[in-house]
């Protein structure tokens, strides 16, 4: 019973955040419940034994591949939700094989999509604009976007510039510039931030707080909902947005604009150059040297259009 609550999360995230297709959801489902079934549902299994077992059932290269990426994904979930601790999945190794682009919106879409939002001046649309802001002016991962607090915010009381503390994965701390319209912005929904507390006031220390949610802020795919509404308001195919494509059109508009790989690792907190290194794939002649600091954030081209 258990596995199968976490197996309806699991489906939940990847529908909510991931925006894949049906075929592929249903895909990893499968792939995961026949690991399960397999291991009678111990998530500490070693995970060779599983892939001796495809290989001799004669399952193909292309097959115990997927199958790996399937529990790839639902292992990092697990730890995401700290659920477990121990990722059995990371010292798997698999030959390499190409690896799908990101999906990424254009700079015209993006701000078109915040000239949209920025119309509005209802109080859901004002706290789902102040998400929106952060999501694309940090390149936060949705679950560091929600599970933001008060306290996260710094602002400098002479420059008046201010950062975000972020908690990303692993517990570890970064500190993320947060450009001065998406400023603007946050101190406009921080006068409206009690409406949504309700029975919660003056008791929960969440930036997004949410009295409908059991977390006490906004999900993760209470946004993503949100998010894909607006888009379908703006025109936008909502299969082609969740909070991650939001991400991914980040870093891309920001590597497009000239800023450098070291600088785009930090600022999305990942671990390894080597994750950053996909979004190479849209660098052209533009590529220039900048973001020498996070505080020179707002200086970047692709930002002066956008704000």
């Amino acid at each position: 019973m258990k596995d199968m609550f976490l197996v309806e999360r699991f489906e939940e995230m990847l529908i909510a955040e991931r925006n894949l297709s049906p075929n592929t959801v249903s895909a990893y489902i499968k792939d995961v419940k026949k690991y399960l079934e397999f291991t009678q549902g111990n998530l500490e299994s070693d995970m060779s034994v599983y892939i001796e077992f495809l290989k001799k059932n004669d399952y193909t290269q292309s097959s115990i591949f997927r199958n790996i990426s399937s529990l790839r994904q639902f292992f990092l979930f697990l730890v995401d939700e700290k659920i477990i601790e121990k990722n059995p999945m990371q010292n798997v190794k698999l030959k390499n094989k190409n690896i799908p682009l990101p999906k990424v919106l254009s700079e015209t879409e993006m701000r078109g999509l915040l000239s949209f939002v920025e119309s509005k001046f209802d109080k859901n649309t004002i706290r789902l604009k102040c998400m929106l802001q952060i999501l694309y002016a940090g390149g936060l991962r949705v679950s560091e976007l929600v599970s933001l607090k008060l306290d996260s915010i710094i602002v400098d009381s002479e420059s008046k510039k201010c950062m975000l503390i972020v908690f990303g994965k692993g517990g570890k701390e970064r500190f993320v510039p947060l450009h001065d319209t998406a400023l603007s912005t946050l101190e406009e929904y921080l006068k409206i931030r009690d409406s949504f507390t309700g029975s919660t006031k003056g008791f929960n220390n969440f930036l997004f707080v949410s009295d409908l949610s059991g977390s006490g802020h906004v999900t993760r795919q209470g946004f993503a909902k949100l998010l894909k509404k607006m888009a379908t308001d703006f025109g936008i195919d909502p299969k082609n947005i969740s909070p991650h494509v939001i991400r991914h059109a980040f870093a891309t508009h920001l590597l497009q604009g000239g800023a450098d790989l070291l600088s785009i690792q930090k600022l999305l907190g990942h671990l390894n150059i080597s994750t950053t290194q996909i979004y190479t794939h849209i660098t052209n002649n533009k590529m220039k040297t900048l973001v020498e600091k996070h505080s020179n954030l707002e200086k970047l081209d692709i930002f002066k259009k956008h704000y």
